[in-house]
């Protein structure tokens, strides 16, 4: 097992009897704002997000090529940090555009920290992922990965309401 995360091996962390959470509603409607069309959503259960294309959990989206703009909401838990690195190997091959995740912020673990130069929202309160009745037992952070300067200031602009942005120093 790869964690790579002193951090993760903590059992108190896992607190859910799943790692999979369905992204609430108005933080979908911010990701559209910003993407516009989302051609590829990688971890996919298939219902709740407006992308062209779904890979679900039969479908193996590490698997799978990575296009265009990628909204990813990956399984939360030990498995992260794998998709975490293909999002980023994806993009800086030029394969994706630009893409937004919607991930815990575990910003003391080594997969968040591969995010430390590009712009992160910091999502004030606990989010209400759409299958909970309450909020999220941990905090989130939206990731994006920019394909120009209009579109950081755009994602600053929408996310904003969310939480604090934080700007990458590339």
């Amino acid at each position: 097992m790869d964690t790579g995360d002193a951090a993760m091996i903590n059992p108190g962390l896992f607190t859910s009897d799943s790692v999979e959470y369905n992204t609430p509603p108005e933080i979908i409607l911010s990701v559209l704002e910003v993407l516009g069309t989302i051609d590829l959503d990688p971890c996919s259960d298939g219902k709740n997000i407006p992308a062209i294309l779904h890979y679900t959990k039969s479908d193996d989206g590490l698997q799978q090529e990575w296009k265009g703009s990628v909204y990813m909401n990956p399984p939360y838990g030990r498995v992260i940090g794998v998709w975490v690195r293909k999002l980023l190997s994806e993009y800086e091959k030029g394969n994706i555009t630009r893409a937004i995740a919607l991930v815990p912020a575990r910003t003391d673990t080594a997969w968040f920290r591969m995010f430390r130069d590009l712009p992160w929202c910091a999502v004030k309160g606990r989010l209400k992922f759409s299958e909970c009745k309450d909020g999220a037992p941990f905090p989130s952070a939206i990731l994006y990965l920019p394909s120009s300067e209009e579109g950081i200031n755009k994602f600053y602009n929408v996310f904003s309401k969310h939480g604090i942005i934080y700007r990458g120093l590339r």
